[in-house]
């Protein structure tokens, strides 16, 4: 994963379980969450473009990481 990118574990007072924030550089473009019982992904808009174009290889990267921490809580 690149340097870019950065995931973080929150516990949102909106969600029932943790939740991993997937960032580029310092705006949040995607998280992962566990609501219903299943792994949801919810992606949002950025705020400084009209669309995100990130390498599609380091946001698989990402995505993956952002699993793997969220499980191991």
């Amino acid at each position: 994963m690149g340097k870019e990118m950065r995931i973080s574990i929150s516990s949102p007072p909106d969600r029932e379980k943790l939740v991993a924030e997937i960032f580029f550089g310092n705006e949040q473009w995607a998280e992962l969450n566990q609501d219903g019982g299943q792994l949801q992904l919810e992606i949002y808009p950025c705020p400084s473009a009209q669309h995100w174009q990130l390498d599609y290889e380091e946001a698989i990267a990402a995505l993956v990481e952002a699993r793997k921490k969220l499980m191991m809580r």
